[in-house]
């Protein structure tokens, strides 16, 4: 049965979505613009971005801004928290969508392996960014949203502190499970160390989803290609998205990690406090030697 949710009106609410230029945050872009929400998409690419601002707007009747960044880069990741800073003062809703998965094994300019660069330290740092306008947007009565976006990925994934570069050995799938644990852990943290109010956090599973994160060759693309026939579209994954972004049922919940919009149980690792901790302090210190 597909996954239907209608997302409540976000008249005065500003939202950052990242990785908007297809796949689920297009659709979660497009869903918050829709509701009424005046919406940023983050973007590698100024041509798909355009495109993808052009059809998010068409389904809105609104114009959304467009922000440039390649996440595989962290001082470009800066750039653009501190430009959208200071273009919204104020935000409500970040969806941390962003991410990638790679064959191989391949470094970002910083020399961090690319997986785990994109989908968890980038994340990190744009969420740290934009945390400062998020508190002056949420308020104890309706708080401002962080979600970032995991998946099912995790569950069987491990944690290998001293490896996070995967330097040891590169499988692409389990990089990609090990950085969506870290999505986990990073939003389990995150809750963490915030007060009570005004900024919740929370992660989710969007579904198996038709997209082109995987178009990268080799048998995984292949294998990728013969699954998109079972799986959902990005419109109905990015329901999960934008029921984590606004739905009133979950006003306060913080810390959590969902799929199908309800609560589920993540990875035992993900509630491990002491990992999640040590994974927080290793990612401080590879940002900042980075930057």
């Amino acid at each position: 049965m597909a996954q239907s949710y209608i997302v409540p009106p976000q008249e005065g609410r500003v939202a950052i979505v990242t990785g908007a230029s297809g796949g689920i945050g297009l659709w979660t872009a497009a869903g918050l613009a829709k509701a009424g929400a005046q919406v940023a998409m983050v973007c590698r690419n100024r041509e798909r971005g355009e495109e993808a601002r052009a059809f998010a707007g068409r389904q809105a009747a609104l114009t959304l801004d467009l922000i440039l960044a390649d996440f595989a880069d962290l001082k470009a990741v800066q750039k653009a928290g501190a430009e959208i800073v200071e273009r919204y003062p104020a935000i409500h809703i970040l969806v941390n969508n962003a991410g990638l998965f790679a064959r191989k094994r391949e470094l970002t300019r910083d020399g961090y392996e690319m997986t785990f660069a994109v989908n968890h330290l980038a994340p990190f740092l744009f969420t740290e960014m934009l945390l400062p306008a998020l508190e002056r947007g949420g308020t104890e009565a309706r708080h401002a949203r962080i979600v970032t976006v995991a998946s099912k990925a995790s569950d069987r994934a491990s944690m290998p502190l001293d490896d996070l570069m995967s330097a040891r050995a590169y499988r692409g799938f389990r990089a990609y499970g090990q950085s969506k644990l870290a999505n986990v852990l990073f939003t389990k943290e995150l809750a963490r160390r915030l007060p009570p109010w005004p900024v919740t956090a929370n992660c989710l599973h969007p579904g198996v989803v038709a997209t082109r994160i995987a178009n990268r060759g080799g048998i995984e693309s292949l294998a990728w290609s013969l699954m998109k026939p079972f799986m959902i579209g990005p419109e109905e994954g990015a329901m999960n998205s934008l029921y984590v972004a606004t739905s009133p049922d979950i006003e306060g919940v913080s810390g959590a990690y969902f799929g199908k919009m309800r609560q589920w149980r993540p990875n035992p690792i993900a509630d491990d406090p002491a990992i999640a901790a040590r994974l927080w302090s290793e990612s401080e210190m590879l940002v900042a030697a980075a930057l």
